[in-house]
Formats: structure tokens, sequence, C-alpha cells
């Protein structure tokens, strides 16, 4: 990764430096430079464009576009990192792939079919703060609880008629085996 020294703090993440208790270690880098992620013990590569693209108000505490110079600047003291140096996010590493694939596509991401993995994915993405992400699990879990209740409206079609068949039967047999 391309390292750049330290910015001066009062320009890194707002305009006031009287905001600011103590001086924030700011590096600037590409856009197209990898950083590495460890999130729950499941280590992750991706771009910094990518977490500053991906719309997550987690990502954007640490990270963010410098709108005069086009760099990506990252502020090192809001961000915790592992004996190796990747990014540390105490979360859970499987759920954390679902997140950082909606981060790269957006909503073209195969959400799991799992209702109860959607609804874990669904805390994943307000703790990540990726609203797109969690209207999309919304509107799936509604999606599969229509499936899930035509398929049972179908099912109780089906009893209804084997039903029917079995007592026109009888009825029709004299009762008799």
């Amino acid at each position: 990764m391309n390292r750049l020294p330290p910015l001066n703090s009062a320009s890194s993440f707002g305009s006031d430096p009287s905001n600011y208790s103590y001086k924030e270690k700011t590096t600037a880098h590409h856009g197209t430079d990898i950083v590495h992620l460890n999130a729950g013990g499941r280590r992750f590569t991706t771009l910094l464009d990518t977490l500053v693209q991906g719309k997550s108000t987690f990502f954007l505490n640490f990270v963010r576009v410098d709108q005069v110079s086009g760099k990506v600047i990252m502020n090192h003291q809001r961000v915790s990192k592992d004996e190796s140096g990747a990014i540390f996010i105490n979360r859970d590493g499987k759920l954390f792939s679902y997140v950082l694939q909606y981060m790269r596509d957006g909503r073209n991401t195969v959400l799991p079919d799992d209702q109860n993995l959607l609804k874990r994915l669904r805390r994943e993405a307000e703790f990540f703060g990726i609203e797109g992400l969690k209207q999309a699990i919304n509107s799936a879990l509604i999606q599969r609880r229509t499936s899930a209740e035509d398929e049972d409206q179908s099912d109780i079609a089906q009893i209804r008629n084997s039903v029917s068949q079995i007592a026109n039967n009888l009825y029709y047999n004299g009762f008799k085996r």
C-alpha cells in the first residue's frame, strides 16, 4: 500500500480544528490502494475506494475522500489494527463477507435464502450503517415471506383436494374397505 506522510490534522475530518481534543494521525492514499481487513478472525482484502464508495457510516468514520486532492484520507486513531496491520472489525466474518460484497456490487449482491441468516445480516447492515443493504434485506425477507405463504396456501389446497377425494371415494364406496 502506498503510504504518504501524515497530513495536518486540522484539515482531516472537518473544517473546525477546535472540534478535536487531540491531534488526529491521518494519511492520504489513492483509492486503488489495497486495504486488509480482519472481521471476526476472517481476512478480507479490498480497495480503499470500496470502503469509501460503499456508503457505510461505519467506514466513513475513518476513511473519506478529500474534496481538494481526490485522495482517500484515513484517520488511524479511529481504527483498531490486528498484529498484521489489518483493520480489525469486531463482527462476524461470515456475515461481513455479505456486507463487503454489497459494498462492491450494490443491489446486484446475492443474498442468502435462509431467513434467520437474513435477519442477522440486517443487524450487520444496521451496525455498518448501510441503508441500501438494509432495504434490500427487508425486501428479500418480505418476498420470501410472501413465497412461503403462497407455498403454504398451495399445500393447504392440495390437502383439501386429497381429503375431498378420500371423502368422495368413501361415500361412493359405501364406506367399505
